[in-house]
């Protein structure tokens, strides 16, 4: 029998931002350093949950108001082509429907982020002009940054208000779409979340949010690999997944310029669906011999009846997150197909040569 429709999950639209900052020293070969968060008690799924800044979608991310500023402020169609995939809509700023999600999820982004770190990533009038420097943002300074975190953080319509005030747009063409993530649907509610990335020259200033964040940390993709085996921070299969992939190169301009040319090629779902093992659970992803079905209907863990090596031994195509406690280990044997948007592979155990494609 069919299960209704008012049984099946529900995801809440969400996007998070990583941050990617150059260095001049190299820490175990990587010129650069990524920020992530440690959960407050009060808002952490488990101790020492840690991820990067971002939270849910807000109806004011998408207000019509946007539109009005950013044409107000100089910002064109043209402008606008690089967020939409090259689509150019040309009635755009006349449209009384909400903005297209290409630009406010990147609205929630840098909203999320600034609220829970402080980070306000954002452009004036002369730097927006600046069309060459598009692939590197710059921080805001030189203002009151806890008292707008504050009000922000209590009421995200009061976001626009700050640009307003401050004269200044948020810095949508800095972030490059890295990724998108859904909750199983076995936990029967959850999240999808796009991952933006976006990268610094220099270090910003970070004003954690006391409520929500109980340390902010900068280090390399093999430092939190290392700290989340150490059971120093915990790591879910989405943020332990992405941080794989930053171990594919050490150098932040090959990273940088992979990730603003990779921007046409926009980004594959990835909904896991859960497999129980006798000794932990496997997260199967697209491409995976065990992806089989409707992963936004999979709604029961799957028995497997066996270990997790076991189930391996079942499988000739693997793209999997193996997880015992927390995750240990993503498995891929093959080279994603380039419906999986072609990007850069995982930290696995199997037949490709996961090295990065830079």
């Amino acid at each position: 029998m069919a299960r209704e429709i008012s049984e099946l999950p529900m995801w809440r639209d969400s996007a998070s931002l990583i941050i990617c900052v150059k260095t001049t020293d190299e820490v175990h070969v990587f010129n650069y350093k990524l920020l992530m968060l440690k959960r407050s008690d009060r808002t952490a799924f488990i101790e020492d949950q840690t991820v990067f800044p971002g939270g849910l979608y807000d109806e004011s991310d998408e207000a019509i108001e946007w539109l009005k500023y950013f044409e107000s402020f100089g910002v064109t169609e043209q402008m606008f082509e690089k967020l939409l995939g090259g689509r150019c809509y040309d009635r755009l700023f006349n449209s009384t429907n909400a903005m297209p999600r290409e630009i406010s999820l990147r609205i929630n982004a840098l909203r999320e982020t600034f609220e829970e770190v402080g980070v306000f990533i954002c452009r004036n009038r002369e730097q927006l002009l600046t069309i060459q420097q598009w692939s590197f943002c710059k921080p805001a300074c030189d203002y009151q940054q806890s008292y707008w975190q504050e009000i922000v953080h209590n009421d995200p319509r009061q976001f626009l208000r700050m640009c307003r005030e401050l004269k200044v747009v948020p810095d949508l063409w800095s972030l490059h779409k890295w990724s998108c993530w859904a909750t199983p649907a076995a936990l029967r509610k959850g999240y999808e979340t796009t991952f933006f990335v976006s990268f610094l020259q220099e270090t910003p200033m970070i004003l954690p949010e006391k409520t929500e964040v109980k340390e902010c940390l900068w280090s390399s993709p093999m430092q939190y690999l290392q700290m989340h085996r150490d059971k120093k921070i915990h790591l879910s299969s989405p943020q332990f997944y992405e941080i794989t992939r930053f171990t594919c190169s050490g150098s932040f301009d090959k990273l940088q310029k992979f990730a603003q040319e990779r921007d046409k090629c926009g980004v594959a779902l990835y909904l896991p669906i859960l497999y129980l093992c006798d000794d932990g659970i496997v997260s199967v992803l697209p491409g995976d011999d065990f992806y089989i079905g409707d992963a936004r209907t999979s709604l029961e863990l799957r028995q497997t009846n066996c270990t997790i090596e076991q189930f391996r031994l079942k499988s000739k195509r693997m793209h999997r997150i193996e997880t015992i406690g927390s995750p240990v280990a993503v498995c891929l044997n093959f080279k994603p197909f380039k419906a999986l948007d072609n990007h850069l592979l995982s930290i696995c155990e199997g037949e490709v040569d996961n090295k990065a494609k830079l």
